[in-house]
């Protein structure tokens, strides 16, 4: 009953917001005043995002602490992937693992809600499956929209530490056909994409297709085989050989179609297929594993103006998420199913001086298979044991997710004002308010301060949500600071601050299960600064600077299992404790353009971070990896040979510094000295 009264109350509050009486004379509508922020900024290059008020606005008057990398950056800076593109932003840091990149934003892991045109790309059933990597082809993207501090108000679960949203090209932004093709050493990588536009006025539509293929890992295996009948593990003197992973493999189709600026359809679907090695924390043991993240959505929005001062905004899709994870010679399914509903209800009141959004949503997932292992996967790898295999579960859950949420923004002079509220309404976890405010103030047309606070939470994980009835959720109180200095186009500095409280925190360990419940208090601040002394000169950095305080994170282990004189069997349990793992607590980039003509650009980043800690559970202690210096280098030439083809020569690693870097259960090695050569024609 109670189920069915929060769904009215839902309903209920739609029903009054579209009813809201309005005066539409002497307002302007949502749409005006966008273009009015826009009309402020002529002659300038206009960095516009929508995720920080479900509005296109631009990153300095966004209620946000807010940042955009454009199409042109990405192609200029030599960057193929989002994990790439992120890392020169302040405040993340993307870790190198076995498997593909782990995301640190503020010092909290796995902390970001990535999104692909808005639709979320993460899965439920592990917060450790990300799309950064070679998954998401950059060839389609129109540009990277980047918030951080938490942004659950509008979008819900998970946009904890911050958000990232994927925006693609449409056949407004690209008209005809681009083709490309890339090949990088070592690991013989080879891609290509094609994209095709078309602007035919009352309608747009565009379409990218891209594949690519090479060796990621060239590690060799010598624990080749495991299972054997699902009941024994294979006798220790058969398990050993020599095997290398295979090539991995990459494919994505994204297309997006608009009639009449009023409906909109987007889609994309993607499989990858990802090789590589594990090895256990002895260094004794290397085996294979492999992991293969098919996705698919399809999306529709709708957008229909009520009178001059108001707007109603449709959106509705379903996405697909089948992981499967091959670990030795076993293989193991999961799938995950969304069906999401929104809608949304913009106003301006006061002649454009207060903005007000607001709305509701309904969200269904349905996972099965989803996967959590009872015992220490590395310890029953070992050759003393004969008579074990882990023990694993796969297990069916669903979950539904109603939401009503409001935002409102006013503006008093030069100052803006805003105050956001969102109720979750959980099945079968617990239920959760949001809530986020601050303020805006443009000193002078050179100076601005950003003063924000909010909360956020996580969901929970599937362990979680399997052994516990109502799951206490993880949440995030976080408070920032922000002073903006932008005295012309040639100069600009920012320093943001933060303090952040997390509560119910619960870390996640790839086989041995969850850490007990901890809090954790981080500070930091990042920097960052642009300076164009002449125009074909441009420097750039940032710096990022993290402390942590709080109780090291404790793990309840079966360390081991054992067999009781009348058969049955028995676990003994240890408590093991180990500090927060915040990444390291400082990254530096700075980043040199040289642009002496049209025709040519020649981009330089040095890149520093810290000391790392290599943690996991059941190691004694936690081992200290050394800060490193990265040196990348990318040149674009346009139009060689002959008129729209261009030629890109990426660098990475260019002193072709050995370092060593914290991997699951052992230290990696740091990424090597590449080379990736890319042609682009436009026809």
């Amino acid at each position: 009953m109670a189920y069915v009264k929060k769904k009215f109350a839902v309903i209920l509050f739609i029903f009054l917001v579209l009813n809201f009486p309005m005066n539409s004379k002497a307002e302007k509508s949502p749409e005006a005043i966008r273009e009015d922020t826009m009309l402020m900024f002529v002659g300038e290059c206009l960095e516009v995002l929508s995720i920080a008020s479900r509005r296109e606005e631009s990153a300095r008057q966004a209620p946000a602490i807010a940042q955009v990398i454009t199409k042109e950056e990405i192609r200029e800076k030599g960057m193929t992937t989002l994990s790439e593109t992120l890392e020169m932003v302040p405040g993340f840091y993307m870790a190198q693992k076995e498997w593909g990149t782990l995301p640190y934003l503020r010092g909290i892991p796995n902390s970001v809600l990535f999104l692909y045109d808005t639709v979320p790309l993460d899965s439920d059933t592990s917060k450790s499956i990300h799309q950064l990597d070679h998954e998401l082809s950059l060839a389609s993207v129109k540009r990277v929209e980047i918030i951080r501090g938490p942004g659950s108000v509008l979008w819900g679960p998970d946009a904890f530490a911050g958000i990232v949203n994927v925006v693609p090209l449409t056949g407004k932004d690209f008209e005809g056909i681009e083709t490309g093709v890339s090949y990088e050493e070592p690991g013989d990588h080879k891609a290509c994409f094609v994209n095709m536009g078309h602007d035919a006025g009352l309608w747009d539509g565009f379409l990218s297709v891209s594949a690519r293929r090479g060796n990621e890992d060239d590690s060799t295996a010598n624990l080749v085989r495991y299972w054997k009948d699902m009941e024994i593990p294979v006798a220790p003197e058969d398990r050993f050989g020599r095997e290398r992973p295979d090539h991995s493999k990459y494919v994505e189709v994204t297309g997006r179609f608009s009639y009449n600026d009023w409906l909109t359809l987007t889609a994309r679907t993607s499989y990858n297929q990802k090789s590589y090695a594990m090895t256990n924390s002895d260094g004794n043991l290397t085996w294979l594993e492999s992991r293969e993240l098919p996705f698919s959505f399809f999306k529709l929005e709708g957008v229909r103006n009520i009178d001059p001062t108001s707007a109603v905004r449709f959106t509705g899709y379903y996405s697909y998420f089948d992981p499967e994870f091959e670990i030795i010679e076993r293989t193991f399914d999961q799938n995950e199913d969304t069906v999401y509903g929104e809608l949304i209800y913009d106003r301006s009141f006061l002649a454009g001086r207060g903005l007000f959004t607001g709305g509701g949503s309904f969200r269904k997932k349905d996972i099965e298979d989803a996967l959590v292992w009872e015992d220490y996967l590395p310890e029953l790898l070992e050759s003393e044991n004969e008579d074990f295999l882990p023990r694993i579960r796969e297990e069916d859950y669903d979950s539904e997710l109603w939401s009503v949420f409001g935002q409102y923004t006013h503006k008093f002079g030069d100052m803006d004002i805003w105050f956001g509220l969102r109720q979750d309404f959980h099945h079968p976890y617990e239920d959760r308010l949001s809530f986020s405010t601050g303020v805006s103030w443009s000193l002078s047309d050179d100076w601005i301060i950003k003063l924000l606070y909010g909360t956020a939470y996580r969901t929970p994980f599937a362990r979680q949500l399997i052994e516990e009835k109502e799951p206490e959720l993880e949440k995030i109180k976080s408070l920032s600071c922000q002073i903006a200095w932008e005295p012309s186009q040639k100069i600009n500095l920012s320093v943001a601050g933060f303090t952040s409280r997390i509560e119910d925190h619960i870390m996640e360990d790839p086989y041995a299960g969850l850490s007990q419940r901890n809090h954790q208090d981080i500070q930091g601040v990042e920097i960052e600064g642009r300076w164009k002394p002449v125009k074909q000169v441009e420097f750039s950095s940032n710096l990022t600077l993290l402390n942590n305080d709080g109780p090291d994170e404790t793990y309840h282990f079966s360390d081991y299992t054992y067999v009781r004189p009348d058969g049955t069997v028995a676990e003994h349990f240890v408590d093991l404790e180990y500090p927060f793992d915040t990444g390291p607590d400082t990254i530096f980039n700075l980043m040199g353009t040289w642009r002496p003509s049209d025709r040519f650009t020649a981009f330089v980043r040095a890149n520093y971070f810290s000391s790392r800690k290599l943690i996991f559970p059941r190691g004694e202690g936690s081992l200290r990896v050394s800060g490193v210096w990265r040196l990348d280098v990318s040149t674009t030439l346009k139009d060689v040979f002959n008129t729209g083809l261009d030629l890109n020569v990426a660098v990475r690693n260019l002193a072709d510094h050995n370092f060593e870097t914290p991997g699951t259960y052992h230290t990696i090695e740091g990424e090597p000295f590449s080379v990736e050569v890319m042609l682009k024609k436009c026809w």
